[in-house]
């Protein structure tokens, strides 16, 4: 619900509010051109044949960086890694993911130095800045912290191989060791390999502080290089420089936690540090006795204020705790009442339908009782009348029995009468064929017998002929 008493607002696009910082610019004294100055960065990977080409402009003091917009003909005629001040036009490019990206279309330039930053320059810038994230330990607070305990700190001096002694340094080292363990270390500075090696393993040797010593003059310039500065910036020893005299410029020293002047100034700042700290244990320790009393009061009282309170907190929480016992007891002893209640009431429904289902259980036997008789004297009867049906079907077999042996009797009188048979039967072909034989034998001898003979033999021949079939029909 909207509230009417808000204050009428102006919105903008992101579109628009693009075009209305780009109408500020041009509306400045410039006429919309900006000037700035900073070290030239060309961006490979980029198409030659492009009319324009985007690379950057660094911060001399940092990695902040700006995109440049261009030309061909500008850009040949610069040198990465140059010194220049650069003037333009402001362009604004929103992106969908709600950035703005600011580029600059330089329509002049000027270069300052050729070649103002080398790749070894953007290295050691590169550490100091990681070395500045990281943050930058406090050599005072670490030896004025141990001194002011009582305790020793641990320092290493490291020298170069070749140093001489110094007997300022020395005097300072020698006043301040009554407080300070010093051990003093050799190494070449010159091989920068070497040296980070050798200063690694100084790291991890639980020092307190670990102090680089060298007089000036040549060679040390061997200690800005990248091997040893990175190795300086990641050290968690915090690191000392006193190297060179007043004045020599060396990028070591814009990572070193703390810088002395001069080796001789190291060795007076050690003796210093020494006598300031005695002298303040020794002003502060009455005041320290006091303080401590009050502190120790204090504490007593706070201690006796809190135990009053504790106490106070115990009584209201045993009072609490009582109540509670006493309404958990009621609560108990009420919900106890409940289940009986409710137990007793579930205890009456399950009897009742426990008897409604006994009820059931009783009228369903009965039922089922009554089913198996009528059943059971159903089977019987059935059963009755399978056994008569049985009984008429034996004596049935019985007598189907016997006049099986009858026809069997029948069959064997048969039988035997056909085997007279076939052999009366054999007989009388036996017998045809001799009356056959001996009628070939007579007509033989008498071939002019009359017809009458003939005609006697014919039914000689009949008369057999009939005797065979008759004894084969009584078969």
């Amino acid at each position: 619900m909207a509230d009417n008493n808000l204050p009428a607002v102006q919105y903008y696009t992101p579109v628009e509010l693009v075009g209305i910082y780009r109408s500020f610019l041009e509306r400045g004294k410039s006429n919309g051109v900006v000037w700035l100055r900073g070290i030239y960065i060309q961006k490979p990977n980029q198409n030659a044949q492009w009319a324009a080409f985007y690379d950057e402009l660094r911060d001399v003091d940092s990695n902040v960086t700006i995109t440049l917009k261009i030309n061909r003909q500008d850009r040949s005629r610069l040198k990465s890694n140059s010194l220049v001040q650069v003037g333009g036009l402001i362009e604004l490019n929103p992106f969908q993911n709600g950035t703005i990206q600011i580029v600059v279309n330089v329509t002049r330039f000027e270069i300052v130095k050729d070649q103002f930053v080398t790749e070894q320059d953007l290295k050691r810038s590169e550490i100091r800045i990681a070395k500045t994230k990281r943050g930058f330990k406090n050599v005072d607070a670490v030896l004025e912290d141990k001194l002011f305990k009582d305790e020793r700190p641990r320092v290493a001096l490291v020298f170069a191989t070749t140093s001489i002694t110094m007997a300022d340094f020395n005097a300072g080292v020698n006043a301040a060791a009554v407080k300070i363990d010093f051990k003093e270390e050799r190494q070449s500075f010159g091989n920068a390999t070497t040296l980070s090696t050798f200063l690694q393993s100084l790291d991890s040797q639980q020092y307190d502080v670990i102090a680089l010593i060298r007089g000036g003059g040549s060679g040390i310039e061997s200690l800005d290089e990248i091997a040893v500065l990175q190795t300086v910036a990641n050290m968690s020893t915090p690191i000392i420089c006193a190297i060179g005299h007043v004045g020599e410029e060396l990028f070591m020293k814009s990572i070193a936690d703390k810088v002395a002047p001069t080796p001789n100034g190291l060795g007076q700042y050690f003796s210093e540090m020494v006598e300031r700290v005695t002298a303040k244990r020794n002003n502060s320790r009455a005041a320290l006795i006091e303080e401590v009393k009050k502190q120790f009061i204090k504490q007593i009282d706070e201690s006796n204020k809190k135990n009053k309170e504790l106490l106070a907190q115990v009584e209201k929480m045993t009072k609490q705790a009582q109540e509670q016992t006493k309404a958990n007891q009621e609560a108990q002893k009420k919900q106890m009442e409940e289940n009986t209640k409710n137990l007793q009431k579930v205890q009456e429904e399950n009897k009742k339908n426990l008897e409604a289902q006994q009820k059931k259980n009783d009228e369903a036997l009965a039922k089922f009782q009554a089913q198996s008789k009528t059943q059971l004297a159903a089977a019987t009867k059935q059963n009755e009348e399978l056994q008569k049906k049985l009984v008429e079907f034996n004596g049935s077999l019985k007598k189907m029995q016997e006049t099986n042996g009858e026809l069997n009797k029948s069959l064997q009188k048969l039988t035997a009468q056909n085997a007279q048979s076939n052999k009366d039967l054999n007989d009388a072909k036996d017998k045809a064929r001799q009356l056959e034989k001996q009628l070939e034998e007579a007509l033989s001898r008498n071939k002019g017998c009359s017809s009458g003979c003939l005609g006697m033999v014919t039914a000689i021949i009949a008369i057999a002929t009939a005797a065979c079939w008759t004894i084969l029909f009584i078969i």
